[in-house]
């Protein structure tokens, strides 16, 4: 991809910063004297736990741009984010937060992994009322489902892969998974309150443009004041969206996922569904 000599300037400035961390997607730097960082997309693309990959040329600004009309549309909607401002085509400026190490997600259509959890649901099944379901972020344990149990404060694990049963895999208590914060039943209502109203604001967004938004992923942590905002990214890697209500026209990762072969033409398609992405989300605020 051709970089202006102006983005190369300011690549270069970045590299001078401090790596926070660097994941399969993205990396993160401390932006010196502040409580901010870069969030810098890469070309990457991967599924299964990391186990599929590919370098799609041009991904990284197609989600650094997808993000960006994202949460510009909740920050005018009045939802909390981290995000500042994009800075360049693959980097945007954001709050330092300190992540929960949970996926959230609301779901308005059964398919994908819930249809393995729930085998005596149909696809296709509409919920009239958003699922809303948690995963810890555990490459180890390949993200299994969590559930607050109330009477005993602890987290219970079931295999996110297979039909639930009443044996979990594992729990966890309510001071392990994040240091310095307790994931107790109060910040569980708080979570999936968030959850099911960036789902709503989305939902509406894409319906405008004849688009039914199935699922969506978020991610939320604290900013060193405390506030629980909305972070890290929420780009095509997000949701499951299709066209026209047609799961046959879908534009998101799961085209990648279903991928026999990565062929170059193959993966040309994927691109060319982040473009149309990218493309589609700026008009969330049109």
């Amino acid at each position: 991809m051709h970089i202006n000599k102006k983005e190369g300037r300011y690549m270069n400035q970045i590299m001078q910063y401090k790596k926070i961390t660097e994941g399969k997607t993205k990396i993160i730097w401390a932006i010196p004297g502040t409580d901010e960082v870069l969030i810098e997309s890469k070309d990457d693309i991967t599924a299964g736990d990391g186990a599929k990959r590919n370098l799609i040329e041009g991904k990284g600004c197609f989600s650094t741009e997808t993000t960006c009309n994202c949460f510009r549309l909740l920050n005018v909607a009045g939802m909390p984010t981290h995000f500042v401002r994009r800075v360049n085509g693959r980097t945007f400026r954001a709050r330092r937060l300190q992540m929960i190490p949970i996926e959230l997600v609301a779901r308005r259509i059964a398919t994908g992994s819930f249809l393995n959890r729930h085998p005596d649901i149909q696809e296709g099944i509409v919920f009239d009322e958003l699922e809303v379901e948690f995963f810890l972020k555990d490459d180890d344990r390949h993200d299994p489902l969590m559930g607050y149990s109330e009477s005993d404060g602890f987290w219970y694990l079931w295999n996110a892969k297979t039909p639930l049963s009443s044996d979990p895999i594992d729990k966890l208590d309510s001071v392990s998974i994040m240091e310095g914060q307790i994931l107790d039943g109060k910040v569980v209502a708080e979570l999936e309150a968030i959850s099911r109203r960036v789902f709503l604001i989305f939902e509406k967004a894409w319906a405008r443009q004849d688009v039914t938004l199935v699922d969506l992923k978020i991610e939320c942590g604290y900013a060193a004041d405390g506030t629980l905002l909305v972070g890290d990214v929420i780009d095509n890697d997000s949701w499951r969206i299709w066209p026209s209500g047609d799961k046959s026209q879908m534009k998101d990762k799961q085209v990648y996922r279903n991928l026999e072969h990565t062929t170059p033409e193959a993966l040309d398609a994927v691109k060319k569904n982040y473009a149309w992405v990218a493309e589609a989300t700026a008009k969330f605020l049109a």
